[in-house]
């Protein structure tokens, strides 16, 4: 099988098939190489139908946040010049609305024709990925043909993980994402079987890996916890037996949480470091994880990892600097201009961090998050290591905010467990032994939930500032 989703089995012959029926309509409606056709899909053979069936035309596959508005969604089709998109039916009215004139096609009304008429296959286009927006308007990211580009990551991950051909991998994170899509590709390259859903259930993402066997797994960490907070009973009436691979990427992986799952599932932990713009940079493997759990781990093959100081020069072991990462990986830019910076060659992840003497990679935050109050630098991710070990609280985000005082401040937005009974006092006495005076968030904000992107990420403006 190639893929087992929402709508069944396909398998590969079947999938070849639907690819080149998509392409046939895509050359009907005159897209062909130097086009840009955006694909608004869930995960599912829609998704796939129309990553292969567009590159079959030669146009270049702008992949489109499923979860984007009505702005940011005008923004992508007016920036990468769209005017055809394959959309899963849900989404049709809502990309009408953007714009009339675009031409919307469903993948799953598209039959195979009779007399087996076959696309006339042209070199495959760009690959772009999207930006998560959660800064502002979305930036495409352009890629060459994910197959030729990923070589050296892939080799990394198959030595690393010991992942082989034929293996069913699950994949429980939107595929208009980096890891998502290299997922993908990386299962359908070693003939593998691709199991997904359309929507994210904790429960029936688990059933799904038990029922099929699955070899892998692959998702942001806060599908991880969410997988960990499901009753015993559910846990216990879907073993996964043959999971013998779990990459977690996308968002940050806090050290308590991957220590929680690989003692609940053994030590088979993966954790991936990359961005939109660089691809990934980095990957720590169980033993990593286990003897350094807030790494990262080592570049992989052919993207080499440099920490430059505040001159653009190489700084030695344990000293922070801002990240660049190299390799046939990052891209060349915005397709609307502009770029994260380049030094040498290697491009800027827009993180802090810091190589220890083993060569691992640590990401102390984000550049933009560090903020400066009374004079010290200050990153949220210490607090939200400490906030993330207290029993009580089950989610947390802590982000910088004005302070005429001292020119900024940390505020910090936690969701209690069930059943916990913690409050901010409580809280607050907590932290004072765990993170330095400079670092104690002057706001605590008990909150319902943290709005979070499809990927993981803190949605900033959205919190109760």
């Amino acid at each position: 099988s190639a893929i087992i989703d929402d709508d069944g089995t396909l398998d590969y012959r079947q999938l070849q098939s639907a690819a080149e029926s998509l392409a046939l309509r895509l050359s009907d409606a005159g897209v062909g190489p130097g086009d840009a056709v955006g694909v608004m899909c869930r995960n599912g053979r829609g998704f796939i139908t129309a990553v292969f069936g567009t590159a079959m035309v030669g146009a270049d596959v702008v992949l489109v946040n499923t979860e984007f508005r009505s702005a940011a969604l005008a923004a992508a089709l007016s920036e990468h010049q769209i005017t055809t998109m394959v959309a899963d039916g849900e989404f049709t009215e809502h990309v009408r609305a953007v714009g009339e004139s675009i031409v919307v096609i469903d993948p799953a009304t598209v039959v195979a024709r009779e007399g087996g008429s076959r696309p006339k296959v042209a070199s495959p286009g760009r690959i772009v990925l999207l930006t998560s927006g959660t800064t502002g308007t979305p930036k495409g990211v352009p890629r060459a043909p994910v197959l030729r580009s990923a070589v050296g990551v892939w080799v990394t991950i198959l030595d690393r993980t010991g992942l082989r051909a034929g293996s069913r991998i699950s994949v429980a994170m939107p595929m208009f994402h980096g890891l998502g899509l290299g997922m993908l590709m990386l299962t359908v390259a070693l003939g593998g079987t691709v199991l997904t859903q359309r929507e994210f259930d904790a429960e029936a993402v688990l059933a799904q890996a038990s029922l099929h066997r699955a070899d892998a797994f692959t998702a942001v960490p806060v599908v991880l916890a969410r997988i960990l907070d499901l009753p015993e009973r559910v846990l216990a009436r879907n073993p996964l037996p043959d999971l013998h691979v779990v990459i977690s990427s996308g968002d940050r992986l806090e050290p308590t949480l991957g220590q929680r799952f690989m003692d609940a599932y053994g030590d088979i932990l993966y954790n991936g470091y990359g961005s939109t713009e660089v691809g990934i940079g980095a990957l720590a493997t169980p033993a990593d994880l286990r003897e350094a759990p807030e790494t990262v781990g080592k570049p992989v093959v052919g993207c080499p990892v440099r920490i430059l100081g505040k001159t653009g020069r190489p700084v030695g072991p344990r000293v922070t600097g801002r990240i660049f990462v190299g390799g046939n990986l990052a891209s060349e830019g915005y397709t609307g201009g502009g770029a994260k910076d380049v030094i040498d060659g290697m491009t800027s992840t827009g993180d802090m961090g810091y190589l220890d003497n083993a060569g691992r990679l640590y990401i102390v935050g984000r550049e933009d998050d560090m903020i400066i109050s009374g004079g010290e630098n200050v990153y949220p991710r210490a607090v939200e290591n400490a906030l993330a070990q207290h029993p009580g609280i089950a989610d947390k985000a802590v982000i910088g905010v004005p302070d005429e005082r001292f020119g900024q401040r940390l505020a910090a937005f936690v969701v209690l467990g069930p059943g916990s009974d913690t409050d901010v006092p409580a809280i607050r006495d907590y932290l004072k032994s765990r993170v330095s005076r400079y670092e104690q968030p002057r706001d605590i904000k008990i909150v319902d939930s943290i709005p979070r992107t499809p990927s993981g990420k803190v949605v900033r403006k959205e919190l109760p500032v």
